[in-house]
């Protein structure tokens, strides 16, 4: 009988009414917690469901970009080895056309120099061979183009004695006249002076 009379509340308002109260509050409360739960529940089941083929369609997204960054990643990497081997091959060729080149240029400047050495050779011996005849020389006594060969000849034949200097020919008092008689030329004079100039 107990239970029954604490069920409902006094019609007196019997202090006992608090408790009625606060378990008809708590008992409320506990429902709308459990309609909350429910309703949050549907909700949540209801947004899934709405969000499904887009989550799909998300999935399948992710996917796809997972799979094109692997895609990149392994393009990258294959374009990367490809230019190192190609700047590799290139430093290679640079260097091999390097060596090609020096030993060209060394190959070039020991030609040069043989050859030099052969011109220089060669001028000596012509320039030995030819001195007389390979330089020409004004000859003031002739007035004509001789080569150093007939100029020195020609002024050995000064290294005679039958020359005549001006002494002698101060006291051979001759006229001009009978200097012009003798139709000689300086070269006569200076080769015969003595004989010729009497």
């Amino acid at each position: 009988m107990d239970n029954f009379y604490n069920k409902y509340p006094y019609t007196d308002f019997h202090e006992l009414n608090a408790d009625f109260l606060l378990q008809r509050v708590k008992s409320i409360e506990e429902q709308i917690a459990n309609i909350k739960e429910e309703i949050e529940g549907e909700i949540f089941e209801w947004v899934q469901e709405q969000l499904a083929p887009y989550q799909e369609q998300l999935n399948q997204l992710i996917e796809e970009v997972e799979q094109l960054q692997e895609e990149t990643e392994e393009t990258l990497a294959a374009y990367d080895a490809k230019i190192t081997a190609f700047v590799n091959e290139v430093n290679g060729k640079i260097a091999e056309i390097r060596e090609e080149l020096i030993e060209s240029i060394n190959a070039v400047n020991a030609l040069t120099d043989t050859k030099i050495e052969q011109n220089n050779t060669y001028l000596l011996n012509q320039i030995s061979e030819n001195v007389g005849t390979l330089f020409q020389v004004l000859n003031p006594f002739t007035g004509t183009m001789v080569s150093i060969q007939d100029m020195v000849d020609y002024l050995s034949a000064f290294h005679i004695v039958d020359g005549i200097d001006y002494a002698t020919m101060n006291t051979r008092a001759l006229t001009y006249n009978a200097w012009n008689a003798l139709s000689m030329t300086y070269t006569d004079l200076t080769l015969h002076g003595n004989t010729l100039y009497q």
